[in-house]
């Protein structure tokens, strides 16, 4: 019965053939849909640290991770082929934090755009690469 429990509680990471790149997706808002984007931020990007007590908390209840693992995987799907799907649920959760004030916008925002960039390693280097860049949408609620 144990041997039945302990791959549960301990699972086998072997299914991994290797490292690949790791997605980043940086979004940049615009007043007009044909400027080009000046500044990006990158959309949630992880902590530096987090109090004990909280990572204990999120041990047990993280779905704001979860809902990360899930962008994450839409843009590495995004890397080996374009997918409508998997383009607009990324700006769909994107336009839902700046609805919900998570991102702050100014008044002269209009537009959000976003991409996602490719970070490897190569030996004791990181590069990051551009690999995707959505079109822009209009932000909703904003006066045309």
């Amino acid at each position: 019965m144990l041997k039945l429990f302990l791959p549960i509680l301990f699972p086998s990471w072997r299914f991994f053939s290797g490292i690949g790149p790791s997605p980043r997706i940086y979004y940049s808002f615009l007043e007009n849909e044909t400027d080009e984007p000046t500044q990006w931020f990158e959309f949630r990007p992880k902590p530096l640290s987090i109090p004990l007590g909280e990572r204990l908390f999120r041990f047990l209840h993280n779905p704001k991770w979860n809902e990360k693992l899930y962008i994450n995987t839409c843009a590495e799907r995004l890397f080996e082929g374009y997918s409508e799907m998997c383009e607009q649920e990324i700006m769909r959760r994107i336009l839902a934090a700046v609805h919900a004030n998570e991102i702050q916008t100014n008044l002269n925002d209009r537009y959000l755009v976003y991409r996602i960039s490719a970070v490897m390693r190569e030996g004791e280097q990181v590069n990051e690469q551009t690999t995707f860049v959505a079109m822009p949408i209009l932000i909703k609620g904003t006066d045309a």
